[in-house]
């Protein structure tokens, strides 16, 4: 490889990284403008970088009693029209 083209890749790589991170925040933001429940660490363990996908996976879990729920609810209307049919089956 031409030792220009690995310089102009090895350039575009290094743009793109440094692009893709995260700015550092200013020194006189106070604490009281981030929201609290960004701060708050999920389950009581300390703050990582997966708090926010552990929160959503949390939030479903809470949702799942109210799906399943509405599946038996749909599931017992599917086998009560069922019922009325002519069992030739």
């Amino acid at each position: 490889m031409d030792p220009r083209a690995r310089l102009a890749f090895a350039s575009l790589a290094l743009t793109s990284l440094v692009a893709c991170g995260a700015p550092t925040p200013h020194p006189r933001e106070k604490a009281a403008d981030v929201q609290p429940e960004a701060q708050a660490p999920a389950r009581g363990t300390e703050a990582t970088v997966f708090d926010d996908l552990i929160r959503t996976e949390d939030r479903a879990r809470a949702v799942e009693g109210v799906t399943q729920d509405a599946k038996a609810a749909s599931d017992k209307a599917i086998a009560a029209s069922e019922g009325g049919g002519s069992g030739d089956q």
